[in-house]
């Protein structure tokens, strides 16, 4: 009897972000936003230690850059004040 292949959480959510070629940023915003609610209903399976323990180790392979924009694309950041500011 031969088993059936069942992707990894980290194989599928590569998957799925590389499906947002071509879509525009609305797209990947909706796509972005259903990516991270997969994270989180994963992570509520597991209890708390278990969560602060897979984060930690999270952070200890890639640590988020502090402050977390600083990644972000001048353009991007740009924008972003722009549409904060005339609020």
């Amino acid at each position: 009897m031969s088993q059936i292949y069942v992707p990894s959480e980290r194989e599928s959510i590569i998957r799925d972000a590389t499906s947002s070629e071509g879509k525009s940023p609305e797209e990947r915003i909706a796509m972005f936003l259903n990516l991270m609610a997969s994270v989180e209903t994963i992570l509520a399976l597991f209890p708390p230690e278990e969560r602060a323990r897979r984060l930690a180790i999270a952070d200890k392979l890639q640590p988020r850059p502090s402050p977390w924009w600083r990644n972000f694309r001048r353009e991007a950041v740009e924008e972003y004040r722009c549409r904060t500011s005339s609020k």
